[in-house]
């Protein structure tokens, strides 16, 4: 992977700036200085990304300055996003089964006994009649 790299000279660092120490050697080991002639003429700048924590490299061999530039650091998660809009309506459940008709019978005396619970899907049911003690 390659990563273009700037060199800037400003007084101050910015907000957001990854700044790194550098130093450039030549082939043979030997410390380059940039901004002199001491160390030849850079023709041109490659650079290649280094795993987070490493430390960078610069080599400069036949005028091509070699930049080792470590991966930053991971960042902390940003804010959450707004909520997204809402979505659309499922689909309607099944047919629900109601009360059709209720028959109760008595005996003699007209006390209920029991009866027959009809449904709105003309299933019917039992209704059994018990007598709490009080």
């Amino acid at each position: 992977m390659a990563k273009q790299v700037r060199f800037v000279s400003q007084p101050t660092v910015i907000d957001g700036q990854s700044v790194s120490e550098l130093a450039v050697f030549d082939a043979d080991g030997n410390p380059v200085d940039l901004a002199g002639s001491s160390g030849g003429t850079i023709t041109s700048v490659k650079a290649t990304g280094l795993a987070a924590g490493a430390t960078p490299t610069a080599t400069l061999a036949d005028g091509v300055l070699t930049l080792g530039i470590p991966a930053g650091a991971k960042g902390d998660p940003g804010a959450a996003g707004a909520p997204g809009k809402a979505g659309t309506n499922g689909t309607n459940g099944a047919a629900g089964v109601g009360v059709k008709s209720l028959a109760l019978t008595a005996d003699a005396s007209g006390k209920i006994t029991g009866g027959t619970l009809t449904l709105t899907n003309n299933t019917t049911s039992p209704v059994t009649v018990t007598t709490a003690t009080a």
